[in-house]
């Protein structure tokens, strides 16, 4: 009987041509070109995808939500054009696992603490960046599931249909994460490379989608206190109790 890999000793990595899918689910850049430059040193290698996606990318933190277990890498070429990088790291890890990859002699603890599974110099060789990106993706293969799921293969059940993407990745996030998600955590997630999403912006979404729900006779739990405005998962239809037959 042949002896199956184990967890401690994983096969090869795969090349890009072979098919098999890369390690990391999705790649964000805070600034493109760079982090261009480092997927083509590290295509060799089979671990990351193609293409990078910018921040606030509505299409791929769909697909994280959507994988009981997501990998991401967080690419930051300069780390003095994100100012506000614990902040983003913090609410990105609350959709998928973080790497951050960051230059050299940069302070990893504010990183850590803020939620990444690890921080990685940019500088170090492909081989050795393969290498503990696939570590990272192991250890993910014993943890449970990091979103809310209703069946056995980790997808996410919508509660309705929308077709507007600032609607869908709205409902989805809430759906998704476990704990309620505070105002400015979502404008932060939705804006740019350059700046959050504006909090007008974020109720008028809202606004919308709220709208849309009530007429599936569903809603979201919503929580206003001290300027911050939360919301939590759709609220349950409890079934109504029927009086007992005299």
């Amino acid at each position: 009987m042949p002896i199956p890999q184990s967890l401690y000793a994983p096969e090869p990595f795969p090349s890009v041509d072979s098919g098999i899918p890369a390690a990391v689910d999705a790649v964000f850049s805070m600034q493109r070109d760079g982090t261009a430059a480092l997927l083509r040193d590290m295509r060799s290698q089979g671990v990351m995808p193609t293409f990078p996606h910018p921040w606030g990318s509505t299409s791929a933190y769909l697909s994280l939500l959507r994988r009981p277990q997501p990998l991401a890498i967080l690419d930051v070429p300069d780390i003095s054009l994100v100012p506000d990088l614990p902040q983003r790291v913090h609410v990105l890890s609350r959709l998928s696992t973080v790497v951050v990859l960051v230059p050299d002699d940069t302070d990893s603890v504010s990183l850590l603490r803020a939620g990444a599974a690890n921080v990685l110099s940019r500088r170090a060789s492909p081989k050795e960046l393969a290498s503990r990106i696939a570590a990272e993706r192991r250890w993910l293969a014993v943890l449970s599931p990091l979103h809310s799921s209703d069946d056995d293969n980790g997808c996410l059940k919508p509660i309705l249909n929308v077709k507007h993407a600032s609607q869908k990745i709205l409902l989805e996030l809430i759906q998704a994460v476990r704990h309620p998600w505070c105002c400015h955590d979502l404008c932060l997630l939705l804006g740019d490379a350059q700046r959050p999403l504006s909090r007008r912006a974020l109720q008028a979404r809202m606004t919308r989608l709220t709208h849309r729900m009530a007429e599936c006779d569903t809603s979201f739990t919503v929580t206003k206190q001290w300027g911050r405005t939360t919301f939590g998962r759709a609220a349950e239809q409890q079934p109504v109790a029927s009086r007992p037959v005299p």
